[in-house]
């Protein structure tokens, strides 16, 4: 789908001694701070998602926020209604960060001005056209364009080469199936995960091994963090006027693993879900709070009966997907007793029950009845053992380094089904690789000096 929201870099105009484009005549706004002293220019993108019609979402969520007697962000829709803007200040970066955060354009840590020049060299990261909409986000329609999807990709610290993953996620997300109405609006303290598989982990030097959740690894990092500040920017999630999670989730920030492949004993997640071991592969899931499991001690049985006991005491009698991240020692301990995925699945199934007794109290007396079949509403034998949750199904990933630890993630209970994307390479690839390389050299040698 096109529209013609964002006009190509090709076509705009150079400004006479500032060295970067504008959008033509017109379509200039400034703002001006710290007057003392000299002053230094940016011009800088809008991340601000648009609908259709051409509204600004900005300008619906500052409605809502009236309505509602909201107070923040403060400067909530107050911004030349413009794709670029002129800062001239004393310090750019400071201002540019103050004022995107006031208007609601951060999650609260510091952007990266998303300049020109800088969104210019994101989009080579995809041979789609900057007008392109990838997806039309929740829970304010605002069009995910490739251009705003950079954009927002430059705010979060990414590299051109990180494109092809982010844009499949945007569209993993824009998915009627992901419901991301519900997902970005629950007081319910769900976010997007995302899971990358094959060559490309490498490549982008994803983190699939220790400390893969946590930070430390720019790809995961910033490809996490722009997900979730499109989805905040493009589809107009902001916290406390649409997203009304009660607690939030910290994975807001950046939820980004690749699957440790090298370390798997079986087939990889993508491949599971039907895609050739050569392919790159995205998926996306909306994941709750993470539960960890110490599976140290344990010989492979005794492991999975832990499993087991932490999946029967979750909260929701129903869940469409759960996700199980296993160590790989903890992987290679079952491979070597014999344990399959579906023997793994099978195990859980059987033993991840509670009697009927407690199941009645705990989710028939409490109508948390989504999902369940009626010959267990209809049970009468209080001594009978009821599976929990029921799954549609437990995925199961390696990933992480040395230790014998897991981690279950619940997927929100009214998400509709996994959904993944083969991720479209550009023609550049390889140059963008190259590129990569040489500023690793380069930063290298400056370390020497």
């Amino acid at each position: 789908m096109k529209r013609g929201r964002d006009i190509p870099i090709s076509r705009r105009k150079l400004v006479q001694g500032v060295g970067v484009g504008v959008l033509g005549a017109g379509l200039l706004t400034t703002a001006r701070t710290g007057q003392a002293g000299s002053t230094e220019t940016l011009w800088v993108y809008n991340p601000s998602g648009v609908r259709r019609e051409g509204i600004f979402v900005d300008e619906l969520l500052k409605k809502t926020m009236k309505e509602q007697g909201l107070k923040k962000p403060p400067l909530a829709g107050q911004f030349p209604r413009l794709r670029v803007e002129k800062i001239e200040s004393t310090d750019s970066f400071t201002t540019v960060n103050h004022l995107f955060y006031l208007r609601g354009w951060t999650d609260g840590l510091p952007i990266v001005p998303p300049t020109e020049e800088r969104v210019k060299a994101m989009l080579e990261g995809t041979d789609l056209p900057p007008e392109e909409v990838i997806a039309t986000l929740d829970p304010m329609k605002g069009e995910a364009t490739v251009a705003k999807i950079a954009v927002n990709a430059v705010m979060a610290g990414c590299r051109p080469e990180y494109m092809p993953v982010l844009l499949s996620a945007v569209e993993i997300v824009g998915d009627p199936d992901f419901n991301l109405l519900g997902v970005a609006t629950t007081t319910n303290p769900d976010t997007p995960l995302i899971l990358v598989n094959g060559p490309i982990v490498k490549e982008l030097q994803l983190n699939a091994g220790t400390n893969t959740m946590g930070r430390g690894w720019q790809a995961n990092a910033t490809i996490g963090r722009a997900l979730h500040l499109i989805i905040q920017n493009i589809g107009g999630s902001w916290p406390g006027v649409t997203d009304m999670s009660t607690l939030g989730h910290p994975g807001e920030f950046a939820n980004c693993v690749a699957e440790n492949e090298e370390k798997n004993p079986w087939e990889p997640l993508h491949v599971e879900l039907g895609y050739a071991w050569e392919k790159n592969v995205v998926t996306v899931l909306a994941a709750e709070g993470l539960q960890s499991i110490l599976g140290s001690g344990w010989d492979s049985e005794g492991y999975l009966s832990l499993v087991s006991d932490h999946l029967a005491a979750l909260d929701r009698s129903y869940r469409p997907v759960v996700l199980l991240f296993v160590a790989q020692d903890t992987a290679a301990m079952l491979k070597r007793d014999g344990f399959s995925k579906e023997g793994i699945r099978k195990y859980v199934e059987e033993h991840a029950r509670v009697p009927f007794s407690k199941y009645r109290k705990r989710f028939i007396e409490t109508r948390k009845t989504q999902g369940v079949p009626d010959w267990i509403l209809n049970m009468r034998d209080p001594n009978a053992m009821i599976p929990v949750p029921i799954m549609d199904r437990l995925l199961i990933v390696v990933a992480g380094g040395v230790g014998e630890k897991s981690m279950i993630v619940p997927v929100w209970a009214a998400s509709r089904k996994v959904i993944s994307k083969e991720v479209r390479l550009p023609s550049n690839w390889n140059s963008l690789l190259d590129k990569a390389r040489q500023s690793e050299e380069v930063m290298s040698r400056l370390s020497r000096s």
